[in-house]
């Protein structure tokens, strides 16, 4: 056997070989629903690519961006057990199969939590990973062991000095309970290794395409339906839990047992506390409707990221109060139980909507949604408001959250958008027939003053009737609802678009830019086809 073919076969043990070990891991997360390696190395990915990459990356795959870059990690994994199996076999060649394969997971694992791991950012043995230890170095310590002894096994039986060929009409017998007569032990385990290697590979890159679909919603759920639900269309003015939106850093949701979690508040303070979820519920409580918005929905595409729904919780400054607040302190670092971190000055912190939130609904909140605990600030976008919450340090420095260490806004200020829902663009409207357009508009804790549609893609405008929001499930941290009675002169196409003024006065820029890094701009405009009546 040459060498150059020697190498190519154990770098396919090398990749087989990894099948198990990229199973193991991914199962893993399903289990413990913590971060593990795949995660980390996403996570250190992100924080690398320049923010023009990001967000083309964004915008063009959109909620599919997630899975896609964890299904690019698990494949970057593969590729590197194939290029490590040459020099680690040639290495262990002289070398029994059982100590060789210790010694090469061994070295897998210094490789992967000294080198990657710090490399991706994670920390010297993920010590800056901020997520279950267990959850990150068990699944690793056992996967790299694995891959070790699977490619030291198939080397030695590589090395085996092929078989004598047999005769062209020599047949294969076949005893029941035995092995095949002219299939060689070094052929059945080449196969067992494939079959087993590739069954799992496909496992594991089937299990992450599964959960990168699973981000997907369609938009009829989103909107409650094609047709109007009610006079102000087919959007409800509270969005269903099932149906509000979700997103994280992670590609599952972050699985946390309320009986023994903890709300810890220390750093600079008096008295620090350490809360289980039984006490947060029995402190003094506030109540009310606020809606919820991703920074990185796209206006102008009429993005879905969005949402209206009831809360309770506390008020951040009585927990503060309670805790006592030492002076020099000036910020909020907050840590959330998968590793995400944020940060909030302390006057933002005790305004009388910032929230720590335990109900969603009138239901204690979702995994999807935070549980056990999650942060609402009024008037910043989602990216502000970390979910499944563990820590508040009080702090006299500010410390760049997750995304903001990724090019994404500090402030992250919700700006005014809206949306129309209905109908979808392209649809065909009779003319001289009136028809109702309606939809949504946001301005988050400033109001909305007015929104405005056009039938002529902004040339003119005519004001559109508001929904009445001081009307439950609406409120004034809440979108509005809106709906305008249309009629189309002529046939022909019109380019229909909407804008809002939030209460300050602001109107909704009508000049297009990206989601990142602070929240898009532009109008979202749909297509109507006039056509002649009857």
């Amino acid at each position: 056997m040459t060498r150059t073919l020697a190498a190519r076969r154990l770098a396919a043990a090398g990749a087989l070989a990894a099948g198990s070990g990229l199973l193991l891991l991914v199962v893993a997360n399903l289990l413990t629903s913590r971060a593990g390696f795949i995660e980390m190395i996403a996570d250190g990915v992100t924080a690398f690519i320049p923010v023009a990459v990001f967000s083309s990356g964004l915008e063009t795959f959109g909620p599919l961006a997630k899975g896609l870059l964890h299904i690019g990690v698990a494949g970057g994994v593969v590729v590197a057990a194939a290029l490590l199996a040459v020099p680690a076999a040639r290495a262990t060649a002289s070398m029994g199969w059982l100590r060789a394969g210790v010694w090469i997971g061994l070295v897998g694992i210094v490789i992967a939590e000294a080198l990657v791991l710090p490399l991706f950012g994670a920390g010297f043995f993920g010590a800056n990973a901020g997520t279950d230890p267990v959850a990150l170095h068990v699944p690793l310590a056992i996967a790299s062991l694995g891959y070790g002894l699977l490619l030291s096994r198939t080397r030695t039986r590589l090395q085996e000095p092929a078989p004598a060929a047999a005769e062209p009409d020599q047949p294969v017998i076949v005893v029941p309970g035995e092995r095949p007569v002219g299939l060689t032990r070094r052929s059945l385990l080449g196969r067992s290794l494939a079959l087993a290697g590739g069954s799992s590979l496909l496992a594991a890159f089937g299990s992450l395409a599964v959960q990168a679909l699973g981000n997907v919603k369609p938009v009829a759920a989103l909107t409650g339906g094609p047709t109007p639900a009610d006079a102000f269309g087919p959007t409800p003015a509270l969005t269903p839990v099932p149906d509000f939106y979700q997103v994280s850093k992670n590609l599952i949701p972050t699985n946390v047992d309320g009986s023994t979690w903890r709300l810890t508040i220390d750093g600079l303070v008096e008295r620090p506390l350490s809360l289980t979820l039984t006490e947060l519920i029995a402190l003094p409580s506030v109540t009310g409707y606020r809606t919820m918005e991703c920074i990185s929905t796209n206006i102008v595409r009429g993005d879905h990221l969005i949402g209206n729904q009831k809360w309770r919780g506390v008020r951040i400054s009585d927990l503060l109060d309670r805790a006592g607040v030492q002076p020099g302190a000036g910020w909020i670092l907050w840590e959330a139980e998968d590793g995400f971190t944020e940060s909030t000055p302390l006057e933002v912190a005790r305004e009388a909507d910032s929230w720590i939130v335990y109900e969603m609904g009138d239901a204690l909140l979702t995994p999807e949604h935070g549980y056990p605990a999650r942060v609402l600030i009024a008037g910043r976008f989602g990216m502000k408001q970390p979910k499944w919450l563990r820590r508040m340090q009080m702090a006299d420095h500010d410390e760049d959250g997750y995304w903001v260490v990724r090019g994404w806004d500090k402030e992250a200020l919700v700006r005014p958008m809206s949306r129309t829902d209905y109908p979808r663009t392209r649809t065909s409207v009779p003319v001289g027939e009136a028809f109702w357009l309606t939809g949504i508009a946001n301005t988050g804790d400033r109001g909305v003053m007015r929104v405005e549609v056009s039938l002529d893609s902004g040339t003119t405008w005519v004001d559109a009737e508001v929904e009445d929001a001081a009307i439950e499930p609406l409120g004034p941290l809440t979108w509005v609802r809106w709906r305008h009675r249309a009629t189309l002169s002529a046939v022909g196409a019109y380019s229909v678009a909407v804008r809002t003024t939030d209460g300050s006065g602001l109107v909704q820029d009508g000049v297009v830019t990206d989601p990142l890094p602070s929240g898009a701009t532009g109008w979202h405009r749909i297509r109507l086809n006039a056509v002649a009546a009857g």
